[in-house]
């Protein structure tokens, strides 16, 4: 694979970046950070603003992940086809947008986005940008969540587009990737072989445990849980039918357990009924909804999307569980 050669004015101060021993491009030539951009980091095309321009990009491969490093002088943009991997955008300064699928993320240092595998992504760039890019292959986030889970995922893993700082776990993310990033360094001393991968580890159990996606809600119970299994079965039937109607004759149908005997495991093992799991399971996905930034959506649509007919009542649900009404929080991404 060609490496584009650097373009580093004479007497530079050295650059103080994470992974900057391990850079794949420093230019001031839009051309040579497109070459590297196509050939190293597999996107299918970029452009640049002549005018200004300086890129620094840097990347470790390690085993199922990758971290990464970004920064733009100027205006940049970036097209990614379908990957194999997830990616997590962590904006260390600057702004840039990421439009992924159906959903647009303005990235800042406040506001992160996480691109699911599978989707192709056009990256915006703004002036003066710097980004830590966290990488991890479809494979590691399936084994690795098959451990956590203690069963094989039944559906691919799809990521919410957004993710705060201010979110659990977020800055603990954020300091751990560059934390790992500064001691795979090449500069740094080599760690132990197990201690690397306990490290990488750390970064993968991490990453699935503060973003959010469709097995987000398997996770945060407690991994000691004693529950039946049907209880389990209902909920993924539950989770994955969050767009239409469930009635207890479905989820005893599905569970092949009596309507009895699933309301009184449902009490004794979560402390709710199953209708009560399925309605916030709906307005958990109503807020993702409108928190994607799609200019199409609207209150009303949601709500009829995650099976709410009532607006009335949707508005007061909705804002007993997430603290605010639903025009409050679309109003937050527009």
């Amino acid at each position: 694979m060609h490496k584009p050669e650097f373009d580093v004015r004479p007497n530079a101060e050295p650059i103080d970046h994470p992974l900057n021993r391990a850079p794949v491009v420093h230019t001031r030539d839009p051309e040579a950070m497109r070459e590297a951009m196509l050939s190293v980091y597999g996107a299918r095309d970029f452009v640049a603003e002549a005018e200004g321009f300086e890129g620094f990009g840097s990347y470790v491969a390690l085993d199922g992940t990758g971290l990464g490093f970004c920064a733009y002088a100027a205006p940049a943009v970036a097209e990614f086809d379908e990957t194999d991997f997830a990616r997590v955008q962590i904006a260390l300064r600057g702004s840039s947008r990421t439009s992924s699928g159906p959903s647009s993320v303005e990235v800042d240092p406040e506001h992160w986005c996480v691109s699911s595998a599978g989707t192709p992504s056009r990256l915006e760039f703004g002036p003066d940008y710097q980004q830590m890019i966290l990488r991890i292959t479809s494979a590691t986030l399936t084994t690795t969540l098959e451990a956590l889970l203690g069963v094989k995922p039944r559906g691919k893993l799809t990521f919410t587009s957004h993710l705060s700082c201010d979110d659990r776990g977020a800055s603990a993310l954020r300091d751990l990737a560059l934390y790992v990033a500064r001691h795979v360094d090449p500069a740094a001393p080599v760690m132990p072989p197990f201690m690397l991968r306990e490290m990488q580890q750390a970064l993968v159990v991490s990453f699935l445990s503060v973003t959010r996606h469709n097995y987000s809600s398997q996770l945060d119970r407690d991994a000691r849980d004693t529950a039946p299994d049907y209880v389990r079965v209902a909920e993924e039937f539950i989770e994955a039918s969050w767009n239409r109607a469930i009635t207890i004759v479905d989820l005893a149908a599905v569970t092949n357990v009596g309507v009895r005997s699933l309301f009184k495991a449902f009490q004794k093992h979560r402390g709710y009924s199953p209708m009560a799991f399925a309605k916030a399971v709906r307005l958990n996905k109503a807020r993702e909804m409108l928190l994607s930034g799609d200019p199409s959506r609207s209150v009303t649509s949601v709500a009829f999307a995650c099976g709410f007919t009532n607006l009335g009542h949707f508005a007061n649900d909705y804002r007993r569980r997430h603290g605010e009404l639903p025009s409050e929080t679309l109003a937050r991404r527009r």
